[in-house]
């Protein structure tokens, strides 16, 4: 494995026609070295790139179908916490928790513990 980071601008574009063939986006220095030994250690492991990278993007097709949660506008969502009880309200424009209107369930968690969470998980919320 190479040392990219030991070379020039000109001969980290001539690796890349080398080993990726095609013409260098623009990216910046570091995300190239990146790319490069990335496909280095996909040859080794004998893994197409292209393959690769279409596998992704099929994978994020299927992810794009998955069932999305519905709830309907005026129902609530109860949780305990900590020993307190908290009430959301569904409202036409997202969620609304202690007079204020949220974009999301997670924003709602955020309010409530401090802390990034996942809405539907904290909420309870099933697909």
């Amino acid at each position: 494995m190479q040392n990219y980071t030991q070379l020039t601008e000109r001969e980290l574009r001539l690796k890349w026609a080398e080993i990726i063939g095609r013409p260098i986006p623009p990216i910046g220095r570091s995300l190239i070295i990146k790319y490069l030994l990335w496909y280095e250690q996909a040859k080794r492991e004998k893994i197409s790139p292209l393959g690769f990278f279409h596998e992704v993007k099929q994978a994020a097709k299927g992810a794009d179908k998955r069932p999305k949660a519905t709830l309907e506008v005026e129902s609530k969502l109860i949780r305990s916490y900590q020993g307190l009880k908290y009430e959301v309200e569904i409202v036409p424009q997202g969620y609304l928790y202690r007079h204020k209107t949220y974009k999301s369930l997670s924003g709602v968690a955020k309010a409530i513990t401090g802390k990034s969470w996942n809405g539907n998980v904290f909420f309870g919320v099933k697909k």
